[in-house]
């Protein structure tokens, strides 16, 4: 740690010294996880957790995303 910043407050260390928030950074992980499952760069498969959204509300791109739905029966 650096001794002048020992006793500041979290934000207060993150903002001088310019760093994301631990939730920031665990939301910019799962959006590239994200991108590399639909570009095919990642060994899971975009189809185990989402579906393309084939609805005419998406304003003509094909990139709508929903969750898919999970039974929590593991059998």
């Amino acid at each position: 740690m650096i001794p002048e910043m020992k006793d500041k407050p979290y934000l207060q260390r993150l903002q001088q010294l310019n760093l994301w928030t631990l939730e920031d950074r665990r939301i910019k992980a799962d959006l590239n996880e994200v991108f590399e499952m639909i570009h095919g760069y990642s060994n899971v498969k975009v189809e185990t957790f989402f579906e393309f959204d084939n609805n005419s509300r998406t304003r003509d791109h094909t990139w709508k995303l929903k969750k898919n739905r999970f039974n929590k029966d593991l059998h």
